[in-house]
């Protein structure tokens, strides 16, 4: 015969479910630890999942900051093309805007500059033909979009546990 198991509820469990309770729509990780002042972690939320007191009712797309790394450039000259033939509008553009430039720049800070959108493809191509050199790269801080798991309230703890404690 088995021992039946008993399940013991933590005050992380009670505050998992009080936050829950009210929430239509669920809640993020983030947001139950906002409701609840707690700085609570995956493994709690676990914790509850396995007591069958919260499951996952699906995921919520959050922008949070970040960080990547980009390439930075710089201009070398405006020496035509070793082919011969004229740049395009494009390469013209960004020559003449890279030229105003001083020192390294990313592609981002050169769009701004030129004032429209500068295709990798073009800086890439003046890389090839030696007008521009490309440099170390540095990250930057940006903001990413990411999905988390929303967590909805399935069942209180039952009342001898919430007397017992």
């Amino acid at each position: 015969m088995a021992k039946e198991r008993k399940i013991t509820y933590s005050d992380n469990d009670r505050a998992i479910v009080a936050a829950l309770k009210g929430a239509e729509n669920g809640l993020t990780l983030a947001e139950i630890n906002a409701a609840t002042g707690l700085n609570l972690v995956a493994g709690h939320i676990v914790s509850a999942m396995g007591k069958g007191l919260i499951e996952p009712i699906g995921e919520r797309e959050i922008e949070k900051p970040s960080k990547r790394k980009v390439s930075t450039y710089k201009f070398e000259n405006e020496n035509a093309k070793p082919d011969g033939k004229a740049f395009t509008e494009s390469q013209d553009l960004v020559l003449k805007t890279a030229a105003k430039m001083d020192g390294y720049f990313t592609l981002t800070e050169l769009s701004e500059a030129a004032g429209t959108k500068v295709a990798p493809g073009v800086i890439t191509s003046l890389v090839k033909y030696g007008n521009i050199s490309k440099g170390e790269q540095v990250e930057i801080a940006t903001i990413g979009k990411t999905k988390v798991k929303v967590y909805g309230f399935v069942a209180d703890i039952p009342a001898a546990e919430t007397d017992a404690e």
